[in-house]
C-alpha cells in the first residue's frame, strides 16, 4: 500500500510540476499567461456557483426561502 502511495504522490507532484513548467515557457509573455489564468479562474467560479445554485434549489426542493423554514414545514 505504502508504494502506491509514493507512486501516486509521484505521479501528482509530476503532473503539477508539468503544468506549471508549460504555462512558464508559454509563448506568451507574463501579463497575458496573468490574463489569460486570470479569466480562466472567472470563468470557473462562474460555472462553480451555477453548480452550487442548482445544487441548493435541488436540496430545498419546493420551499422559496431559507428564512421561513418553520412556516413552510408546519402547515
Amino acid at each position: 500500500m505504502n508504494k502506491k502511495l509514493v507512486f501516486l504522490f509521484g505521479l501528482l507532484l509530476g503532473g503539477l510540476l508539468g503544468w506549471v513548467l508549460g504555462i512558464l515557457s508559454a509563448p506568451q509573455s507574463g501579463k497575458e499567461t496573468l490574463d489569460t489564468l486570470g479569466d480562466k479562474a472567472i470563468e470557473l467560479r462562474g460555472k462553480a456557483e451555477e453548480a452550487a445554485g442548482r445544487v441548493r434549489d435541488e436540496m430545498l426542493g419546493p420551499l422559496t426561502s431559507t428564512q421561513n423554514l418553520d412556516a413552510d414545514y408546519t402547515r
